[in-house]
């Protein structure tokens, strides 16, 4: 402020542009001290000293704003790719199998059976329409209640067999263990009624007997 006021006929002649470049680079300056960085000092120096150091550093930010802009535009191309090869294994799997979701239940405590908490289970109807046995089968079933909104999903594994053109009723052989103390994607598609809520399987792999294998690319 000191050099400001002594050197104020030099801000006055500089550009708009100029003097609210040296004022963003000074408060810049200042922060980066603040805090330890390796700042060059601006006290004791001409404004048009400072003015060079200012006019590089915009350089700087500049490339680091572009480079940030092509990454940003490379992440977004690499997304669609990504996108549009899952919907085509998707399809593809969808045309091979159906997964049908009939019910879901909450099965009580019991220590015999080794259950220590409820457990949200869920049955589903598998259809292999494709003219080749189904070795497992993997996705997500996602749950909506009456209006569309989400209310959870949840990742299946199917690995029991399915043969050409037959059908399969399973539970996966597994469930989800509740917890009272939570209200997760889990607790809040075990508390809701089935009758009230639209269950759809969106498959992930498909592996079939003859080693045939589909698979979507994650989204990372």
């Amino acid at each position: 402020m000191k050099q400001i006021s002594e050197q104020g006929d030099q801000f006055k002649k500089l550009s708009e542009e100029d003097r609210g470049l040296l004022v963003g680079f000074l408060s810049i300056s200042a922060i980066g001290k603040a805090f330890g960085g390796d700042v060059k000092p601006v006290t004791g120096r001409t404004v048009g000293e400072v003015l060079t150091d200012a006019r590089a550093w915009r350089e700087k930010m500049n490339i680091a704003a572009a480079e940030e802009k092509k990454r940003i535009a490379e992440a977004e191309v690499l997304k669609a790719k990504v996108l549009a090869e899952r919907k085509v294994i998707s399809e593809k799997i969808s045309s091979s199998v159906v997964v049908a979701v009939v019910d879901k239940t909450v099965l009580p405590v019991n220590y015999d059976a080794g259950r220590y908490r409820e457990m949200l289970s869920i049955s589903y109807a598998i259809e292999n329409k494709s003219a080749k046995d189904i070795a497992q089968l993997k996705g997500n079933v996602v749950f909506k209640d009456a209006t569309g909104d989400m209310v959870g999903s949840l990742p299946v594994d199917f690995d029991q067999p399915v043969g050409a053109g037959k059908i399969l009723k399973t539970t996966t052989g597994r469930g989800w263990n509740l917890n009272q103390f939570m209200n997760g994607e889990v607790e809040k598609i075990a508390g809701r009624e089935f009758s009230g809520m639209k269950a759809t399987f969106e498959p992930e792999s498909i592996a079939f007997k003859d080693g045939e294998v589909l698979k979507a690319p994650e989204i990372k």
